[in-house]
């Protein structure tokens, strides 16, 4: 094959992921989206994905970070987008325990113990890019202190959301409604659209920097990881709603989508073109899970009326 296509994203090695033409990787979720994998499907696609926290080296990135020549919204962009990984990251790894141990059904389960194998890697990366990078302590404790002061307050709002949600799940590990909505916010809300949308923003602010490789790549690697976890969700929350629980998914994502909005005009990062990304996959997903169309739109009216009067 002579040419990078959206399938050479499943395949491609760490280091080759830089190479990957940045429309391409950006089609990548939706394409694995579209396909409607199944579990089981998605168990396979990991096994074929490993990578390591370890493999790469961030002297250049540092570098690079600290010239005093780099422009002020890179470096700033860069700062809050691995503080907020930091915080995202290991937020996932501490609550999706409670998720696999609520799961309905043992092929989730199956793919749920990749999705923290996954969770445990990029918060070790995010770490590692935290003190190599950006020179913070390189005690994780110290580094999520730091970290929490970086992030926007519709992020912290968001966190706190999914801290109670998670912890009523806790205290009940199989009730299904409960589960579905720990889904919701988890695999929709925060991997489907906050994650997916801010690594994307990172790689197209990078496309044209020489350097920033390895940074380049975890981003990269972490798209298709979340791929993966965006295609899980949308088939947990499909049977949701096929099973009769819409009502339960919707009352979170009535929390949820104003606080992603949110998070879209206080982060520095993200652009009128992100906005856009963001009501687009948000619309898709829901189209995806089988959600009442009325509903959709009164969920999306105030967001989508935003992008028309910007353009």
């Amino acid at each position: 094959m002579s040419r990078w296509s959206t399938l050479l994203m499943d395949s491609a090695q760490l280091s080759e992921l830089p190479k990957v033409p940045v429309a391409e990787a950006f089609r990548h979720a939706d394409l694995v989206a579209a396909q409607r994998p199944v579990p089981l499907d998605l168990y396979r696609r990991w096994e074929q994905q490993q990578w390591s926290a370890e493999q790469l080296t961030f002297d250049r990135d540092r570098a690079l970070y600290s010239n005093r020549r780099l422009p002020s919204h890179l470096k700033s962009a860069l700062r809050d987008s691995i503080a907020t990984f930091i915080i995202g990251e290991y937020t996932g790894l501490d609550m999706l325990g409670p998720i696999l141990t609520g799961s309905p059904d043992e092929s989730y389960s199956l793919f749920l113990g990749t999705q923290i194998a996954d969770e445990t890697r990029h918060s070790r990366v995010v770490f590692r890019m935290g003190e190599e990078v950006l020179g913070l302590p390189p005690d994780p404790r110290t580094q999520l202190a730091s970290a929490w002061q970086m992030v926007s307050p519709a992020h912290a709002e968001l966190a706190m959301l999914e801290t109670s949600i998670v912890r009523e799940l806790n205290s009940r590990p199989l009730d299904y409604r409960r589960w579905l909505q720990a889904v919701t916010l988890f695999h929709f809300i925060t991997e489907g659209l906050l994650a997916l949308v801010g690594q994307r923003a990172l790689v197209h602010l990078l496309r044209d920097v020489p350097m920033f490789d390895s940074t380049k790549s975890v981003f990269l690697a972490m798209c298709r990881d979340e791929s993966r976890h965006i295609g899980f969700g949308l088939h947990a929350l499909r049977t949701g709603m096929a099973e009769g629980h819409a009502e339960t998914i919707y009352e979170v994502l009535e929390k949820a989508v104003p606080l992603v909005f949110r998070f879209d005009s206080e982060f520095s990062n993200i652009s009128t073109e992100f906005h856009d990304m963001t009501t687009t996959m948000a619309r898709r997903h829901l189209t995806s899970i089988g959600a009442d169309q009325q509903f959709a739109n009164h969920l999306m009216a105030p967001w989508e009326r935003r992008t028309k009067e910007a353009s």
